[in-house]
């Protein structure tokens, strides 16, 4: 399974990265951050997605979580993380 996290660097974004972090820890987790995205390569690859908003959650090429995970999410994202 590929997760992926497309992130700008803010408090938002960190407090996602957080949420996966102490709620899954043993995710392996590819966070793309906007400052680093100097070649255009995450731009592209957020197009692919169709990613309109930061965070973005990305299981195996699907969008599963736009914005900040509520504790509601944290049920549907263990069905969709711990399959």
């Amino acid at each position: 399974m590929k997760v992926e996290l497309f992130s700008a660097g803010c408090k938002l974004c960190d407090a996602t990265l957080e949420f996966l972090n102490n709620n899954f820890p043993k995710l392996e987790l590819v966070v793309h951050l906007v400052s680093d995205c100097v070649d255009g390569s995450c731009c592209q690859l957020a197009a692919k997605y169709d990613i309109r908003a930061v965070p973005s959650i990305v299981v195996d090429g699907k969008v599963v979580q736009v914005g900040i995970p509520s504790l509601a999410d944290k049920e549907r994202l263990n069905d969709i993380l711990l399959a």
